[in-house]
């Protein structure tokens, strides 16, 4: 019996084989175990769906009468970079009768390799290994617990109703989009995704709600007294009891807005005269270090503090893996590390101090000993966390600034992990007057511990410090805290009143972006599917995320593209005619409710509740409806200045097509005028083409349709066939033989300029 293996990635395949195999052989395109087992790898997905225009030529075309496009059931085809390697592992699949599914531990991996047993019509034996750890002693352990790949067919399925529905979905509403918006005049593309466009609907929703915000008056009231000649000063907290009794008087932070309100309370504290000390609570407080790096995590840390495009840290952390070899796996969403990778802390702390100037004076204090939080098997699903590797060969000196950068982040972050925990010292009191709550609270850094190796460029990002100041804006006088006893009374001298002003919701940047793309899930408005979207996410570092940290910077680098967002300063706003797009398109389209519907649909196709048939019917019903509509209703864009020009053949609108210069009737294929442009107009007195006479000659190429003879400016006389442009054919005719015509690309000289 001849067993196989199959990759997601070659790194993987590599090192199964050292998990398996005292020695082996590598082959062409797979590596040959000296027990006859054989481990081959994709390099991701190796197969795509075919293109509309190769399921239905009529789809060449961008036309309003092609939509919405027929394409279920959508077949795949080996990608372009993948064929040869899917042509190897079809060789494989033929003298292998047990094969294990080695992808990722996630849908994704899953899929990917289903995908490739499924093309081939794959019937035997299949099994399952899951590996999120490349050590060999890992690999060992994850062979011995092999099970049947039927056990994971709900997570194939659940993938493969994801890109259906996006491939789908994406197809039908860019053209539709395009194509009314062209008819309008727009120039250029509307690309339409899941993802994609509810990304432009979170930032338009912020970036309105910032410029639409008005500030407003809040008022905090605050009870003060002196002990031993110390001033403390207690700020008011309603209670629940008070909101609910005058929900007029406050805002949705619970704030006062009412400044008689306000004075009310006061004077009442004023004329109990004194208060009581109900609860004291002192404690030192240890702040651990941050987790590792996920690619996100990364990718927002980069931009915060170097200004680094997503997209940027992405191709910068492939080159430090890929080119560079000094780190990890990095298109991962994790952040903890295994358990046994605790063991390489001294060598990887040596190889830093090595490579990283910066931290030398801090790894003589580090302790290799220290096992934290980070190194959980149990949160590692397909990847771990992005972590430093052994280099005895690398110089740093062969990287680029920006490599440098993005590895010193890398390893500052690794070091952290091995130094003291900070400490703060964190008072809280509470002050009772008559029915009223009074708070203050104090927190005072006693020990920078890790903090102390990220002064140089800006702290950590905020969520990962879970323990950081709290309540920084109180205003707690000058007092100390600690020498307050429960049960105390003390003599309310006055009171205070301190007006304050609503601060607007903050522009996104692109930390910000990141992490509400995330945690999207709080943005459903729907409660039901709210919880679906969070569940699927209850393991995860998402919580109900969009997208994923392999495909978030090349969506936010596409929206950049068309021009739908921009920068502004730092901060990530919509363009003008992405906020149009915004608006015109349905409200389903730029909500994360998207995500958690069809969520649900691919939950219950995974479980088997329909199959997948029904399932694109769906997908089908739903993504027809939404093109119905916009060919009905249109869109509704203001931004566009252009002049509309008719027909003159037909009346119809005229649409500059901006790739080749022209104008062209949005009647085509039943109009074909054509005209060209000057100066962003259509010259609609320009002699038209003339029309090919027809001859009795048949194409040579396609055998269906008639050859037309044509004749260029200078008396050039050639031949093509009349069925264009479906057949593309041209010809001369040299001594009574169609020849085919050639037509040399115009080449420009290289200049040089030479020294002088």
């Amino acid at each position: 019996m001849t067993t196989l293996y199959i990759a997601e990635k070659p790194e993987l395949a590599k090192a199964i084989v050292a998990g398996i195999s005292t020695s082996s052989t590598n082959r062409n395109g797979y590596i040959e175990c000296n027990d006859g087992t054989l481990v081959t790898w994709c390099y991701g997905h190796l197969f795509e769906f075919v293109a509309p225009e190769k399921i239905n030529p009529e789809y060449s075309k961008w036309t309003l009468n092609s939509l919405p496009m027929s394409l279920m059931p959508v077949p795949i085809q080996p990608s372009k970079s993948g064929s040869q390697q899917a042509n190897i592992i079809k060789g494989l699949l033929k003298k292998s009768n047990y094969v294990i599914n080695a992808g990722d531990n996630d849908a994704a991996g899953q899929r990917l390799v289903d995908e490739v047993l499924e093309y081939n019509n794959y019937k035997g034996r299949t099994g399952r290994i899951l590996v999120s750890d490349l050590s060999p002693t890992a690999v060992r352990k994850a062979v011995t617990k092999i099970r049947p790949n039927s056990e994971f067919q709900d997570l194939s399925m659940s993938e493969l109703g994801r890109s259906i529905f996006d491939y789908i979905y994406g197809m039908n509403l860019s053209r539709v989009c395009t194509l009314v918006a062209q008819d309008l005049g727009y120039d250029g593309i509307l690309s339409i995704g899941r993802v994609q466009t509810a990304i432009l609907g979170l930032v338009v929703k912020r970036y309105r709600a910032n410029k639409k915000h008005v500030k407003t008056p809040f008022y905090d009231v605050f009870a003060i007294f002196n002990v031993n000649g110390q001033e403390y000063r207690f700020k008011l907290a309603p209670s629940k009891d008070l909101i609910d009794k005058f929900p007029d008087n406050f805002d949705d932070k619970n704030r006062i807005i009412d400044q008689q309100f306000a004075n009310q309370i006061g004077s009442f504290i004023n004329s109990q005269g004194t208060g009581e000390i109900t609860s004291t609570d002192h404690k030192i407080s240890k702040i651990q270090p941050p987790l590792p790096f996920s690619l996100s995590s990364l990718q927002r840390e980069a931009s915060r503090v170097y200004g680094i495009a997503i997209d940027k840290t992405l191709e910068l952390t492939q080159n430090l893996r890929e080119k560079h070899h000094l780190i990890t796996y990095n298109r991962t969403d994790c952040s903890y590390l295994p358990t046994e990778h605790h063991q390489l802390a001294p060598t990887l702390l040596a190889t830093i101090n090595k490579l990283v100037p910066s931290l030398q004076s801090v790894i003589p204090y580090t302790d290799p000993s220290i096992k934290g939080k980070a190194f959980n098997d149990k949160k590692i699903e397909a990847h771990h966390a992005i972590e430093p590797t052994e280099s005895n060969k690398a110089n740093i000196n062969d990287l680029t600034e920006d490599e440098r950068k993005i590895y010193e982040l890398i390893c500052r972050k690794y070091t952290a992990l091995f130094l003291p925990p900070a400490e703060n010292a964190v008072s809280k009191v509470e002050l009772a007057i008559g029915n009223f709550l009074f708070k203050a609270s104090r927190t005072q850094e006693i020990k920078k511990g890790w903090k102390v190796i990220f002064n140089k460029d800006g702290d950590i990002t905020n969520e990962e410090d879970d323990d950081a100041c709290e309540d920084a804006d109180n205003d707690n006088g000058t007092g100390d805290l600690t020498k307050l006893i429960q049960g105390q009374i003390v003599n309310i001298d006055s009171t205070a009143l301190k007006q304050g002003l609503t601060s607007p919701p903050a522009l996104y940047t692109m930390d910000t972006l990141l992490q509400d793309m995330n945690n999207a899930g709080k943005y459903v408005e729907d409660t039901r599917l709210r919880e679906i979207l969070l569940e699927r996410d209850k393991d995860s570092a998402q919580n109900g995320g969009i997208g994923t940290p392999a495909t978030q910077a090349g969506i936010i680098a596409n929206l950049y593209s068309r021009n739908f967002i921009k920068n502004d300063k730092k901060n990530v706003v919509p363009s003008v005619i992405g906020e149009e797009l915004h608006d015109a398109l349905p409200s389903f389209a730029v909500k994360v409710d998207l995500t958690a519907y069809w969520q649900e649909q691919m939950l219950m196709l995974s479980k088997g509740t329909f199959g997948i048939e029904q399932f694109q019917e769906r997908v089908d019903k739903f993504v027809n409806s939404a093109v119905y509509n916009i060919k009905e209703n249109g869109l509704n864009i203001k931004s566009v200045n252009r002049v509309h020009y008719s027909c003159p053949q037909c009346q119809s609108k005229l649409r500059f097509m901006s790739k080749h210069k022209f104008w062209s009737c949005s009647n085509y294929p039943e109009c074909t005028s054509s005209f060209p442009d000057i100066a962003g107009r259509p010259d609609l007195n320009a002699k038209p083409k003339a029309k090919a006479d027809k001859t009795e000659h048949d194409c040579p190429k396609c055998k269906k349709h008639k050859l037309g003879m044509r004749k260029s400016d200078k008396g050039f006389v050639w031949y093509g066939c009349t069925g264009y442009p479906n057949c593309k054919a041209s010809f001369t005719l040299d001594n009574g033989e169609f020849k085919p015509l050639e037509f040399k690309k115009s080449s420009q000289k290289k200049r040089t300029t030479k020294k002088k």
